[in-house]
């Protein structure tokens, strides 16, 4: 059985304007919760995401897991997390580019 080892890299933080830490199984009214009226949200209820990406009809912000898909298995919020992550990364290194590109 593995077992937790220490990382030799000191711990980073990264920026950002909002993140939202989902646990639990009941889905919450994220667009009024965070004042953000224009977030789509599925018939179900959930956060409606563009499923090749995780990412929502707001520039810049993603979800997974079950704020997506409701409650259902870990593995499937492991795999959208690592879609959202990819796809995060993605417009990150968009938006460098064409700021360097820009200056």
């Amino acid at each position: 059985r593995r077992a937790p080892v220490s990382a030799d890299s000191p711990p980073f933080d990264i920026p950002a304007d909002l993140v939202i830490k989902a646990l639990g199984f009941d889905v919450d009214d994220v667009p009024t919760l965070f004042d953000v009226p224009d977030l789509e949200l599925s018939e179900a209820g959930t956060l409606a995401v563009d499923w090749e990406s995780m990412a929502t009809n707001l520039d810049g912000v993603y979800a997974a897991g079950d704020i997506v898909r409701g409650a259902s298995l870990v593995v499937w919020a492991i795999r959208d997390g690592r879609v959202a992550a990819e796809a995060i990364d993605r417009h990150i290194q968009a938006k460098a580019g064409a700021a360097a590109a820009a200056a």
